[in-house]
């Protein structure tokens, strides 16, 4: 939530639950709908898995959706960092 600047009330109002839900789900004492969970993880930009602890890192898949769904939230500066990134891999002279 930080990285995003949402506040917990905010976010809430976005994904359309109430505060004391949300709260419940961070503090394990519920988990939430399916439908719940990836409305959250979409408006984090992030995975579902992730956000129940099930993914420390990414695939490819992984990676790709959450390019895809974040790419209207990211300025042009930040879409050329991650292009630099993968063509600085690319462009190593160990051939991967």
């Amino acid at each position: 939530m930080k990285e995003n600047r949402y506040s917990q009330k905010k976010l809430c109002e976005i994904c359309g639950i109430t505060e004391a839900a949300f709260s419940r789900y961070m503090n394990s004492d519920r988990l939430p709908r399916t439908d719940v969970l990836a409305n959250i993880a979409n408006t984090l930009h992030t995975t579902s898995d992730y956000l129940i602890g099930n993914d420390n890192n990414y695939g490819y898949d992984q990676l790709k959706i959450l390019l895809a769904s974040s790419r209207d939230d990211l300025s042009k500066n930040q879409k050329r960092d991650l292009i630099s990134i993968l063509m600085d891999e690319y462009d190593r002279p160990d051939g991967n």
